[in-house]
Formats: structure tokens, sequence, C-alpha cells
């Protein structure tokens, strides 16, 4: 995204070390699952969200007992933290050096990653000001997704276009997925993180960014200049496979979502669909109200979704019975490991209804819920509020996913392409380790066993350059210091050996 490429609303894309250490994530290329969110009110004197985000929670429209004592039993911490900024202010040697706002979101994000858990966060207020337009389905920028990404020939970790967006301004500049971008308006991405990225392209409508492209195939860098617009993020894509069969493919859950599948299913029946594929492979998830909006089409009548809070106890969110859109064909959701919560939702209530069949990869498994609640200096705390359940009570989260009711595997065809693409990777990392090249050869034997998950050779050469290259390391270490510890003591015995006269024979008179 400019929009961000991530699977997570957390999205934490920290700029990793460029080496092959790195690959086994990078590979994963940035899945960060989207985590489920409300909107939601700390206090009366603040204006309320009107976005819900989910699979969400409640908002916390009233203070309850057990939470206001619990905040109060917590004083005693929060003071020796304002202690511990005080003293800080007031004994370190280069005051000059404190910014107040930095030290701030540090104290912030080291509370938050003490909880232990990667969903609860901090939005800055310009931060809050992109995620919620982002909840909206629109945004101001270039129409792109971007993520920080590995180069698989180079291992070099590159900010990397991922997907355009038809008609908008990088499809009308030319770009295309698999560029990178090696600077934004002159500035070098390489150290950047993806949210520092993301909000360089992004900007009012109007004005101009401009991008330092490098391309597969083209020996030199290219500047291009585009101008900013109004980016409508498509939530969908759908066609008919035959004269009866119906796709579509959900990228979003957003306020959007529920309306435009709508409209596509029209569409489609009245093409002649009179079976569907709900496609819900990679997406990530999004919105609560959304989630429930998708499946009320489907479903007329019942839970679609419960939610457990520690709050609010046990919520259980209906379907809505005007939205339905009475499909009586058979229909057909599919799913893999990076369909997440708001994704889970749906396929979990249209299992549960035996509205349709999930067909593919076990789910991801994204089943804790956010609420994100307004600050008084501005910005949010996204925090970790509850878990969900789909309706026949079967707990996502627990059981680390949804289980489809039945697995799909690849077909021969694709299984040969797939075990042929492997051997050409293997083949090559058996080069590069003959040649002592470990980082190249950790790519490649990655690639392999990515391609090709039976692949034994590959998984065992993989561990050997893994292990090849942690010794060398820990060997060019222990030598490097030995060596400078081993001339320091020279130099010491060489400054104090005494300086032997040398023996003369004695004079006679």
């Amino acid at each position: 995204m400019e929009q961000q490429q991530n699977f997570s609303a957390t999205s934490i894309k920290n700029k990793k070390p460029k080496s092959a250490f790195s690959l086994a994530i990078a590979l994963l290329v940035v899945l960060s699952f989207a985590a489920g969110y409300q909107l939601g009110n700390r206090s009366g004197n603040l204006l309320p969200f009107q976005v819900f985000v989910g699979p969400g929670l409640v908002p916390f429209a009233q203070e309850r007992t057990q939470a206001t004592q619990a905040t109060q039993a917590s004083m005693r911490p929060v003071e020796r933290l304002a202690e511990v900024y005080l003293r800080l202010r007031q004994y370190f040697y280069a005051p000059d050096k404190l910014d107040e706002n930095q030290l701030t979101y540090g104290a912030i994000s080291g509370l938050l990653r003490a909880t232990g858990d990667q969903y609860t966060r901090y939005l800055k207020p310009e931060d809050l000001e992109q995620f919620t337009a982002r909840s909206h389905g629109e945004y101001e920028g270039i129409g792109a997704e971007l993520t920080i990404a590995v180069d698989p020939l180079t291992g070099e970790e590159r900010l990397t276009i991922m997907g355009i967006f038809p008609e908008q301004p990088a499809d009308k500049a030319g770009l295309r997925p698999l560029d990178r971008i090696l600077k934004i308006d002159g500035k070098p991405t390489e150290k950047m993180s993806l949210d520092q990225a993301v909000s360089m392209i992004r900007g009012p409508r109007g004005t101009t960014v401009t991008l330092t492209i490098q391309r597969d195939g083209i020996p030199e860098p290219f500047d291009v200049t585009l101008t900013r617009q109004r980016i409508q993020i498509p939530v969908l894509q759908k066609r008919m496979l035959d004269d009866k069969v119906g796709y579509i493919r959900l990228l979003e859950f957003n306020e959007k979502t529920a309306s435009e599948l709508s409209k596509a299913l029209d569409e489609l029946k009245g093409k002649g669909a009179q079976a569907l594929i709900l496609d819900l492979r990679g997406n990530p998830g999004g919105l609560l109200d959304a989630a429930v909006e998708v499946a009320s089409l489907f479903v007329q009548k019942g839970p679609i979704v419960t939610v457990k809070s520690r709050t609010e106890g046990e919520q259980v969110f209906e379907a809505i019975p005007s939205l339905y859109k009475g499909w009586k064909g058979p229909m057909v959701v599919l799913v893999d490991n990076r369909s997440a919560s708001a994704s889970e939702i749906v396929a979990g209530a249209l299992k549960d209804h035996k509205v349709a069949e999930v067909l593919g990869e076990k789910t991801f498994g994204k089943a804790s819920v956010q609420t994100v609640v307004n600050l008084r200096g501005g910005g949010a705390l996204i925090v970790t509020t509850g878990s969900y359940l789909t309706p026949s009570g079967y707990d996502i989260h627990a059981n680390k996913g949804l289980e489809p009711n039945r697995k799909l595997e690849p077909t021969p065809e694709e299984q040969q392409h797939n075990a042929q693409l492997s051997s050409t990777w293997l083949e090559r990392g058996k080069q590069h380790l003959q040649a002592d090249e470990l980082e190249d050869a950790l790519i490649c034997f990655g690639r392999a066993r990515q391609l090709d998950r039976n692949n034994k050779e590959a998984v065992r050469l993989y561990n050997e350059a893994v292990a090849k290259l942690v010794e060398r390391e820990r060997n060019r270490t222990r030598d490097e210091q030995l060596e400078q510890v081993r001339k320091m003591l020279l130099q010491k015995l060489n400054f104090q050996s005494p300086v032997k006269a040398e023996a003369k024979a004695p004079i006679k008179q």
C-alpha cells in the first residue's frame, strides 16, 4: 500500500540486515495478517469513530468498575516510569539530544511490546489518519501495493511494487509488479521502513512524487514522476469461468465490500451463473461489519460470529436479513494459509450454515480481537480485547486455523512444474555451495524447498548451508578477536622488554 502489502494491520516491517538469515522470513513476502478491529471510545469526552474494523469488539462506551479499579491499582508502575523520564531529563549528559516525542513513542512501544501480543500497538495521529482512510476503502496516493521483498537472485531487500490498481497513476505511468523503488524524491529507500516509504509516497491529490525504479531487463535505473490522485481500493475481481460457474475473488473487507459483492452477484446471475466460487485465498481480513454483511448475503438468519470479551462477555453478531440475496446454487469458498481474520469469519459462517463447502488449505488462525481506542493527545491504541468463535462454537485461535471441508492438493501438472523448478534451484544452490557462496546457496535451497516440500535433498542442503554459515561467522569473529588480542599483547611485551647491552671484552692496560 502505498497501500501496504501486509498481513496484519500491525505490519511490523522493520528493515532487516541484508543477509541470508532474513531469507526464511522474507520468502513469506511480508505476510503479517490483518488484525481485527473495532473503533472504540475510552472516554465520553472524545468523539467516537464511525468505522468498525473487524473482527472487532464492542466500543468502550461505559467504564466498568473492574477496569477502573485495575487502572487505579496500576498507577505505581506508571509513576516509576514517570520518574525514570524525569531523572533522564535531569541527568542525561546531552539534554539537547532528548526529543520528547521520540522518548514518548519509545516508551509506548516498549510498553506494548512487553505484552507479548503482536497485534497490540500504538498509532500516531498521522498513522491513524491513514488507517481510517484505508477502512473507508479510499486514500490519496499512486495506486500501488508495496512491500519489502528479497530479490531471489541477489538476496537484497528492496522496496518492491507487488500490485498495481488499474487506471490509477501507477498504472498509467507504466509501473509494473516487481519493480523495485530505489529512491523516493531522491531519497534512498534501502534503510526505510515500509511505513516510512508509504508516508512519503502518499500525499494530497494533485501533488507529485518522483520514484527511481529498477526493473529487470533494463540495465540502468530510471525516474518516474506521478501525480497523486484519490485512490479507490478495489475490493473484488469477478468473471464467468464458463456458461454456468461464476467466480468472485474478494481482495478487501472494507465499507464497500458488501455492496460491491452484491452487485457482482447480480451481474454474474444475469450472465447465467448457477454455481459460485468465492475466493478468499490470501485475503488478510478487515472490517467486522464487512465480514458480517458479506456472510449475510448468503446466510438469511442466525449467528455469523460470536465475540468473547473480558469486559463485555459474549456478543453474538447475527445475519442481517435485509442483505440476503437468496443464492440457491452450489457454492465453494476457497481458502489458504494466508486467509485470516474477516476471511475466516465468512468462511466459518458459510461452512457452519452449510451454505458452501470450504476447500483449500487450513487458514491462518487469526482469531484475536482488537479495539481501536481514541487517545486524548491524538492517535489511538489498538489493543487486543477478546477472541471470536464461528457459529458452531469452533475456536479458530485454539485450533490454529479453520479446517476446510476438503483439502485441495496441486494438480499433477502443477506438481510436475514445481518439481522441475525446484530441481533447477537445487542445482544452482549446489554450485554456490561448492564455491563456498553460502548466502546465495541458502537463497536457492530455500526456493527449492518452497516449490517442492517433498524435496528432502533441498531441506538437507539448506540445513547444511545454514550450519556452515553459522560456523564461518563464529570462526571469523573468534579469529579476528583473537588476532587483535595477540597483537596487543605482543606490542606490550615488545614495549616492556629491556634493551640488552652488547658484551664487550675487557680492555687490557
